[in-house]
Formats: C-alpha cells, structure tokens, sequence
C-alpha cells in the first residue's frame, strides 16, 4: 500500500490532487455539478413525457441542488478568495438548502397521495440500493473526517454530499416499497416517517450554516 502511495505521490499532477483538500473539493463539486445536470434535464424530460408531477419535482430538486453546488464553485477555483465571501456562500448554501426542503416536501406529498415514486426493471433496482449504500456511507464518512476543518467552501460540499445521500436514501426507499410491496398503509407511513425524519435534519443542519457563517462574518466584521 505504501509502494502504491510512493508512486501515486511521485506524479506531480496526482500529488496535487491528494495533498490539496480544496483541489479535491473543486473536482468533487464539478462532477457532481455535471451529474447533476445531467440528471435534472431527464427527469424533466421524463415528467414532460409521462405527465408526471413526480418527476418533475425531482427534475426541480437536482436543479436547486444544481445551484448550491455553482455558489461553491465559484469560491473554489482558488485560495485566494476572500473569506468573507467564502462565508456568504456556504450561509446562502444554507438558506437554499431550506427551500430545498419545500421541494422535498412536494416530493414526499406527491408519493404519499398519488402513490407515486421511481420505478427500477429488473434487477436494477438492487444496483440502485448499492449505488445509494455506497453514497451514504461516502458521505457520512466525509463529514466525520472534515468536521474539524474550518474551510467553509470544504464544509459546505460535504454537507450537500449527505443532503443527496438522504433524498437518495428516501427515493429508493419509496422505489423499493412500490417494487416489491403491495401495503397502501405501509408504504404511506414508512413514506411520511422517513420523509419527515430526512426533512428535519436537512432542516437542522441547513439552520447550522446559516448560524456558524453568520457568526463568522460578524468576527469577520468585528475584527476590521
């Protein structure tokens, strides 16, 4: 493992990648960002076409996510941006991550009263538990690992990170309920509690960032 790390670190371009935690963040946010996209457009194309209001409304969540992600973005090309302007979008991230939850919302009364959600052919629903597994573990490990980090452009990509691991979680759990069973009462309740839970603590952590930027732009403020 150290040979492989020796070799990894030897490459100039590669050393980079790995020593520099805000490189990191800006190829993390540019992937994601295009991910992102590109799956907000589909499910848009895909609510125009079947004529339905739940892909729609998954269609306006990437969108919203879409925008979190570019107001980071935009302070991550660089260390040099000022960090007063580095608090103000991780606190904006904040305040659209509470209107995201108005969408997420819509998304859990839509599946609640319309018995709606995603629907996976085959065996392609268990890839999807994998690949949503594999995502919240991903997430939830980045924000134990940079929790001491006070880089808010950094802070602010792993919180978005788990927020899509969540919805993730909450998409398939409606998928898989729909697939394989068949309880209206079950599915309405299993929806509403996990949906509820998903939208609290969305909710509190996008309370948290407004707070702690808020608090560091009045030191910033103070200290000029």
């Amino acid at each position: 493992m150290k040979r492989v790390q020796k070799i990894l670190h030897s490459h100039p371009v590669i050393h980079r990648y790995l020593s520099d935690d805000l490189l990191k963040v800006f190829v993390s946010l540019v992937s994601s960002l295009t991910f992102n996209v590109l799956y907000a457009v589909w499910e848009m194309i895909c609510g125009i076409y079947y004529q339905s209001y739940w892909f729609v409304t998954l269609g306006c969540y990437y969108i919203l996510l879409t925008l979190a992600r570019l107001l980071l973005l935009r302070e991550a090309r660089g260390r040099k941006a000022a960090r007063q302007a580095e608090w103000k979008r991780y606190r904006a991230c904040g305040i659209l991550l509470l209107f995201l939850n108005l969408i997420l919302t819509g998304i859990v009364v839509l599946a609640v009263r319309n018995h709606q959600g995603s629907h996976y052919a085959g065996y392609l629903i268990y890839a999807m538990a994998a690949y949503t597994t594999c995502k919240i573990v991903i997430a939830i490990r980045s924000l134990v690992k940079y929790r001491n980090f006070h880089e808010p452009i950094l802070a602010g990509s792993k919180v978005i990170s788990f927020v899509s691991a969540m919805v993730s979680m909450l998409s398939l759990e409606i998928a898989m309920i729909l697939h394989f069973g068949e309880d209206w009462s079950f599915f309405q309740t299993m929806t509403v509690l996990t949906g509820t839970g998903v939208c609290l603590v969305i909710s509190v952590m996008a309370v948290y960032m407004v707070v702690v930027a808020q608090r560091a732009l009045h030191t910033i403020h103070i200290g000029k």
